[in-house]
This record gives C-alpha cells, sequence and structure tokens, in this order.
C-alpha cells in the first residue's frame, strides 16, 4: 500500500505529467467545443503552469529553433503596430493568442524531451481523435447533409479543417500500428485508420485527399527506409511524378471536371486579389489585424486559402522568412533525429500541413484550433528532439 501511496505522490507531484496532461486537454477540446473561447481554458490552464514554473525551461531560448519560433511571432505581434485599422484591443489579442501558443509549444518539447509522447500522449491522441470521428461519422449518417460532405464536431465544422486533423490523427495510428507490440493498442490503432480514410473520403475534400495521402506515404516510406538522404530523394522523385500526372491529367476537360468538379473554387481569383495587396508593401506586410475577408462572385471569402500567401499578406517577406526559417529548422532537427520514431511523425505531419497549406489555412497565431495540430504540434515535437540533442540536464 505504501508503495502504491508513494507512487501516485511522484505522479501528483511530477510537473511533466501534469504538463502533458494539459496538452493532450488543449487539443482535446477541439473535439468537443464549438466555441474556441470554451476550447481555450485549458489553454489558460497550460499557460499559468508554465509561466509559474519558467525556470525550469528557460534554457530553452537557446535553441536556435527557438529563436526562429520567437522572431515570427513577434514580428507577426508587430505588424499590429500598422494594421489598418490599428487596433489596441486586436493587438492585444494577438499578443494573448501568440503567448500561449509559444508556451504550448515549449510544453510539448518537455513533454517530448521527457518521453511522454512515446508513453502515453500519443495514444491518448489517437483514442481521443477515434471517438471524435466515430462521432463525426455518426452525426453524418444521422443529419445526411444535404452538400454530402461530413463536418467534424466542435471547431472541426468545416469538412476541409475535419479531413486534416483526422488526416493527423490517423498518423499518430498509423505509428501505434506500426511501432505498438500490445494487441489492444494495435486494434485501437487499425480501428483509428479505418475510421479515419471513411472521414476523409466522406468529406469530398482534394486538399485533404491529396494532403493526407502524401503525409500517410511518407510515414511508411520513413518507417521502411532508414537512411535520410534516400527517403529525400524519394520524395522529391514522388513529388515530381505526382505533380507530373496531376498536370497531364487536367489537360483533358473530362478528366478535369471529373478531379476538380467544384473547379479551382475561386482560388485562383482569391490568390490575384492578395497578390495585388501584397505588392502594396512585400517587406513589412499590411499587418496581421488588417481585414482580410474579399467578396468575390458574391462569395464572400474570409482569408486567402493559402498560409503563404496569408503571412505575405500580415507580415511580408520577414513573416514569411520566419516560418520558412521554422520549417527548416525541424527538416534539420528531423535530419539529426531521423532514428527517432518521433522525427518520422514530424517529417509526415509537415508534409501533410505544407501541401495542404498551398490551398488552405491562413492564422498562424490563433487560438486552440487546427493551426495546433497541423503546424503548431509537430514544432513542439521537434523542439523536444532538438532540446534532447542539446544535452539539457
Amino acid at each position: 500500500m505504501s508503495v502504491g501511496k508513494a507512487a501516485m505522490n511522484r505522479v501528483a507531484h511530477d510537473r511533466i505529467q501534469w504538463m502533458a496532461v494539459l496538452v493532450v486537454s488543449c487539443l482535446v477540446a477541439v473535439f468537443l467545443f464549438e466555441s474556441q473561447s470554451a476550447a481555450s481554458y485549458p489553454t489558460y490552464f497550460l499557460a499559468l503552469a508554465m509561466l509559474a514554473t519558467a525556470a525550469k525551461w528557460s534554457d530553452v531560448f537557446r535553441l536556435l529553433i527557438v529563436r526562429c519560433i520567437a522572431f515570427l511571432l513577434l514580428w507577426l505581434l508587430m505588424s499590429t503596430a500598422w494594421s489598418t485599422p490599428v487596433d489596441p484591443r486586436a493587438a492585444l489579442s494577438t499578443l494573448t493568442r501568440a503567448s500561449l501558443l509559444f508556451l504550448f509549444v515549449i510544453a510539448v518539447g518537455e513533454c517530448q524531451l521527457r518521453g511522454q509522447m512515446q508513453h502515453w500522449m500519443g495514444r491518448a491522441l489517437a483514442l481521443s481523435g477515434t471517438v471524435a470521428m466515430s462521432g463525426a461519422l455518426i452525426h453524418f449518417i444521422i443529419t445526411d447533409p444535404v452538400d454530402g460532405r461530413l463536418n467534424g464536431l466542435g471547431q472541426l465544422d468545416t469538412h476541409i479543417i475535419a479531413a486534416l486533423v483526422f488526416g493527423v490523427v490517423m498518423l499518430f495510428g498509423l505509428r501505434l500500428l506500426l511501432t505498438e507490440t500490445d494487441w489492444i493498442w494495435r486494434a485501437i490503432a487499425t480501428v483509428c485508420i479505418g475510421l479515419a480514410i471513411a472521414c476523409i473520403a466522406l468529406s469530398d475534400s482534394r486538399t485533404a485527399w491529396v494532403a493526407v495521402t502524401a503525409g500517410t506515404m511518407t510515414y511508411v516510406g520513413a518507417f521502411l527506409i532508414r537512411d535520410v538522404r534516400q527517403l529525400m530523394l524519394s520524395m522529391t522523385v514522388m513529388v515530381f511524378l505526382a505533380a507530373t500526372a496531376f498536370l497531364v491529367l487536367i489537360a483533358n476537360d473530362a478528366v478535369r471536371e471529373m478531379v476538380l468538379p467544384r473547379g479551382d473554387s475561386f482560388r485562383l481569383a482569391i490568390w490575384s486579389h492578395f497578390s495585388e495587396q501584397i505588392m502594396l508593401h512585400p517587406l513589412i506586410g499590411s499587418g496581421v489585424t488588417t481585414e482580410d475577408r474579399i467578396e468575390i462572385g458574391g462569395i464572400i471569402f474570409h482569408h486567402p486559402h493559402n498560409v503563404y500567401l496569408s503571412l505575405l499578406f500580415q507580415g511580408g517577406l520577414l513573416a514569411l522568412v520566419g516560418y520558412l526559417s521554422v520549417l527548416l529548422m525541424c527538416l534539420h532537427v528531423v535530419g539529426q533525429c531521423y532514428e527517432h520514431p518521433d522525427a518520422k511523425l514530424v517529417l509526415s505531419m509537415l508534409t501533410l500541413s505544407s501541401l495542404a497549406f498551398l490551398l488552405d489555412g491562413h492564422a498562424v497565431i490563433d487560438k486552440v484550433g487546427e493551426m495546433w495540430f497541423l503546424l503548431w504540434l509537430p514544432v513542439g515535437i521537434c523542439v523536444g528532439l532538438y532540446w534532447g540533442r542539446a544535452n539539457r540536464p
């Protein structure tokens, strides 16, 4: 009995264990709550816990990847000073969101450093995602939506966002299937992958189909190929062949209508508009809180539907350079830690999100939501991997 009490006391006083619980709570809240404000409550608790223990992790600022993240967030925050109109409340909101996001990334890094991702966090995300996908599929069958597209529950209320986040969940399920030895978790992983395939297929999102397929192939390739240079060469060849095949297919009118039944969904018109706006302030951008809603063909679009154009619009070339520096640092970490199972997971997640961001997404700084799954979770894992290589005491 005394041994059991001692173990419980250790868990109760284990700071990293509690941080891991809060990190998972932040992400699970995305599945549960339709309101971003409600889903944000776990992020406030996480931020307070991180700030109260800042002395435990302050050495993270010596890592180059963390400096790149800080530069990107600070530059976008500074751009509120030249946004139109200048809105102090919007600037304060951006500061709050950037702070919550940064502390989340560091918390994920600490959990990764301690091995929590391998110990139970990966399982928890796969399991909670499986429950969320089950709920979304049941809701789809019961409601039979008019447009025939499956949406998620909670904040995943659009088919594209839901499919992309479910794609990330599927990667965690795939990791479980290929690395777990316990048959129960392998069975759960199989169910997770099956549900993800069904939900993503029923979302009818071409963006998600391509991005999730690429992410999955990247993970399987990384699992099978031991040399990172061979993997990168294989990925380059695959991208070239896929792009060539796509261009050949859409050259035929009948095939193009089948592959892209909704055409380009006004993407070219949206991108053309924002490209013109970007050229007005190419270096520093128009500001992160400047309105980016436009109307085309009687339809209102709330953002550029391209993360890279959004960064250029909001923070100019400096913001895009900051973002790309974070991605390049992540790729560097993956190359240095390629033998680590989670390095392969990160690479597949970033492959998925980088492709998806060509056609959708916009707010790098936001309350907890899909971007925390698609971008900041893998970045946080990279921070932990890099931290470990830096021989942190």
